[in-house]
């Protein structure tokens, strides 16, 4: 486990140490980043394709990745309104002017494409070219690393993060209710507790958790990891707008750890500024617990 924990930390963590104001230089790390995420991607895709037995395990794989995404993601809202109507703090407006919600799930699309090519290219090659075990963590490590320097230098502050106890209070309840969605997806689908818990603590971080959980439980397991936090993406682009004006933390809260990133365009359009700080905070907090909470339920033997 903690060869674990310091493979997905340590990396961040130096990252986190570097400070830059070379902006040309974060457009650029904005899109390594990118390319390093297709990278991940396509392996997944490549390793999915030279999986034996296939046709009887995608049907296995959609069902269960459907099941937890459900599951989970229900949960989250039912946890998320409860606090919102014990905790009324409705925005004083709602911003009209949107992001159009095709160009986000093109985006999307373009994630899936790239599994895709990676499952043809692997199927096609099974019989002369075995992808070497462990390439998908090298990049994995890679990525963390400048995720971590993003952070860093994307102007988020510890006080903005710590002092937003709405933040916090929607980061600690998206956390438990996730946790409790993978534990009845874990009961509903006949599977160990532990492998419950650690598909549900991605929080929408699909390329560090289908790594984590092909390296703990082969590639089955890693491609429901990454189609139920993949699904939370797209879910969240049209979560956010409905329940913004009334549900704030309901609103963010169901982005996940994709709060920081390409739901944070959705977020501030349709909130507008006042809702960025909660965002921040939450979002801070949900890219700080996934690696540990992997890595955590992933190493304990079923």
């Amino acid at each position: 486990m903690y060869e674990g924990l310091l493979i997905v930390l340590v990396p961040m963590f130096i990252g986190y140490l570097i400070k830059t104001t070379n902006t040309a230089f974060l457009k650029r790390i904005s899109h390594i980043m990118m390319i390093l995420l297709y990278m991940i991607l396509f392996i997944m895709g490549f390793s999915l394709g030279q999986l034996d037995d296939l046709a009887k395990q995608l049907p296995i794989i959609g069902i269960t990745a459907l099941t937890f995404a459900v599951t989970i993601q229900s949960c989250n809202i039912i946890g998320l309104v409860i606090y919102d109507k014990l905790n009324p703090s409705p925005l004083s407006h709602l911003a009209k002017e949107m992001p159009s919600r095709w160009k986000l799930l093109l985006d999307s699309a373009k994630l899936c494409s790239m599994v895709l090519l990676g499952f043809v290219v692997g199927f096609s090659v099974k019989s002369w070219f075995q992808l070497k075990s462990g390439t998908s963590t090298y990049v994995l490590v890679t990525l963390i690393f400048f995720v971590g320097l993003q952070q860093r230098n994307n102007g988020i502050s510890l006080k903005e993060v710590f002092f937003n106890k709405r933040g916090l209070y929607t980061g600690l309840i998206f956390a438990v209710t996730s946790l409790l969605g993978g534990v009845l997806s874990a009961y509903f689908l006949d599977l160990p507790v532990t492998q419950g818990l650690a598909i549900s603590s991605g929080f929408g971080w699909y390329s560090l958790s289908s790594v984590v959980i092909n390296n703990a439980w082969g590639l089955v397991f890693s491609s429901i990891a990454f189609l139920n936090d993949l699904s939370r993406e797209i879910v969240s682009l049209f979560i956010i707008p409905f329940f913004m004006l009334n549900h704030r933390s309901t609103a963010v809260g169901i982005s996940g750890a994709t709060a920081l990133d390409c739901s944070l365009p959705v977020i501030q359009r349709s909130g507008g500024i006042e809702v960025v700080p909660l965002a921040i905070s939450f979002g801070f907090i949900t890219n700080i617990l996934p690696p540990i909470l992997l890595v955590f339920f992933s190493s304990i033997p079923i």
